[in-house]
C-alpha cells in the first residue's frame, strides 16, 4: 500500500555550523539531510512516499551529526493529521 507521510521538522540548531538528520519509516533509511538555515519558526516539510503493508508504522527523525536537535510539530498520513510519529494504515 502506496502511503504519503508529511512531516513538519524542525531544528533547534544555534550557531554555526551544519547538523545533518537522517529520516526512517519503520528503520529503513529514506533520506540524509543537511541542515543550513536559522532555527526561527524555520522547518523543512518532509514529502515521503512509500510502500508499506497494513498496520502498525513509524516515522524516525535522528541526528546523525552537528549541533542540533530535531523534533516534528505535526504530521500527516494520507491526508489525515496523525498524533506522534506512529501511525496504521
Amino acid at each position: 500500500m502506496l502511503v504519503s507521510i508529511r512531516a513538519d521538522v524542525y531544528c533547534d540548531q544555534t550557531g554555526d555550523g551544519t547538523t545533518v538528520y537522517r529520516v526512517y519509516v519503520d528503520g529503513d533509511l529514506l533520506t540524509e539531510r543537511n541542515w543550513v538555515w536559522p532555527a526561527y519558526e524555520m522547518f523543512i516539510r518532509e514529502n515521503i512516499e512509500v510502500e508499506v503493508e497494513p498496520g502498525k508504522h513509524e516515522v524516525r527523525i535522528e541526528k546523525s551529526s552537528g549541533v542540533g536537535n530535531f523534533t516534528v510539530k505535526r504530521m500527516t498520513v494520507n491526508d489525515q493529521e496523525v498524533l506522534g510519529l506512529a501511525f496504521t494504515v
